[in-house]
């Protein structure tokens, strides 16, 4: 698989639900009483499709987030490739699989993937929607897709305020 394109692939639920619960429980061994650990992604909300691939997310409130991050940096690798400050950290996962952990401050300005999963979870129409932008994809290069996917995030997080 081509790191640079975004592909839509299917992995065998069972193979992700067990990576899911394997890769929370290293989490919890690790995490801060203060911290907070889901899954999110698209093998977070049912109907959605990804590129098999499974995400995590570690939140604490910022007078704690150093400790998130001491406690996430003493098992798992920082992403070099991704975005590293005192709001935000990403991590790969030693897996079979594509795992990542986020890090962020609860509240911060990088803490909107629950209440974009809340969104898509409560509207049909965001997750074919989403969907659409996928397929739409699939193929192309990958920097480009996380453009588009965070210009859909956004304008789904906006609307989201708007009916609030």
């Amino acid at each position: 698989v081509n790191p640079n394109l975004f592909v839509v692939r299917e992995l065998p639920e069972a193979e992700l639900r067990e990576e899911v619960r394997r890769v929370l429980a290293l989490v919890h061994e690790v995490l801060p009483a203060s911290a907070e650990v889901r899954e999110v992604g698209s093998t977070a909300v049912p109907g959605v499709i990804g590129k098999g691939d499974i995400d995590l997310l570690a939140r604490a409130p910022k007078e704690h987030f150093d400790a998130l991050r001491a406690a996430l940096d003493a098992r798992f690798e920082r992403n070099p490739d991704q975005l590293s400050n005192a709001q935000y950290q990403g991590y790969r996962v030693l897996s079979t699989l594509d795992v990542a952990i986020q890090a962020t401050v609860q509240g911060g300005p990088y803490d909107d993937f629950v209440e974009f999963l809340d969104a898509l979870s409560s509207d049909p129409s965001e997750v074919r929607a989403y969907n659409a932008l996928k397929r739409a994809w699939n193929g192309l290069p990958m920097s480009d897709y996380r453009l588009a996917k965070s210009a859909f995030i956004r304008r789904v997080l906006e609307r989201r305020g708007a009916r609030s």
